[in-house]
């Protein structure tokens, strides 16, 4: 009797525990209640300098944009709570602490487009929401990556930092059954 209650107990318990994972795991995939364009307005308020990376992190009960500002030798490496802005965490680096390979690019950062304009670009070839955006740097060549989703199609940019050509698009979509 002991041996089928202690079965029947852990049963409950175990799919406590999956039904609770499930709730938190469908919680963190709405939408947030900022968007790209909002957080990128706060931060430019707040800090000085040029936004090099703003992308969404969806985790198991939270959502976090991460955003990353570079500002006279500065990076700022901010964490903000997607649905109200509250700056969760703030990291700072100096000269000291940056790439020197980073910094030695061919094209200086001094001369990327602004974010708002990669927006632009990537906007005009596929409507939707932008979800993410990165500058990496490729072969001493800097370029941004844009993420923009609309409905069950998503588009992936490459764009030239420099020139804003578009080098790259690629456009999947997602098949809901």
């Amino acid at each position: 009797m002991n041996k089928k209650m202690g079965i029947v107990i852990a049963t409950l318990t175990g799919a406590a525990v999956i039904g609770f994972g499930v709730y938190q795991s469908d919680a963190a995939q709405e939408e947030p209640k900022m968007n790209v364009d909002q957080i990128e307005q706060m931060v430019k308020d707040q800090y000085d300098g040029k936004i090099t990376e703003l992308e969404l992190e969806k985790g198991l009960n939270k959502q976090v944009y991460e955003v990353e500002v570079k500002a006279n030798g500065i990076e700022y490496d901010l964490y903000l709570d997607a649905n109200s802005g509250e700056v969760l965490k703030e990291r700072q680096k100096e000269d000291d602490d940056i790439d020197d390979e980073e910094l030695n690019t061919s094209d200086s950062k001094d001369n990327v487009i602004e974010i708002e304009k990669v927006k632009e670009i990537a906007l005009a070839e596929f409507a939707g929401t932008v979800k993410e955006i990165n500058l990496d740097e490729d072969d001493n060549r800097l370029i941004y990556e844009v993420e923009i989703r609309d409905g069950n199609k998503e588009a992936e940019f490459d764009i030239d930092a420099i020139t804003g050509e578009i080098l790259k698009v690629e456009v999947d979509t997602d098949d809901e059954d």
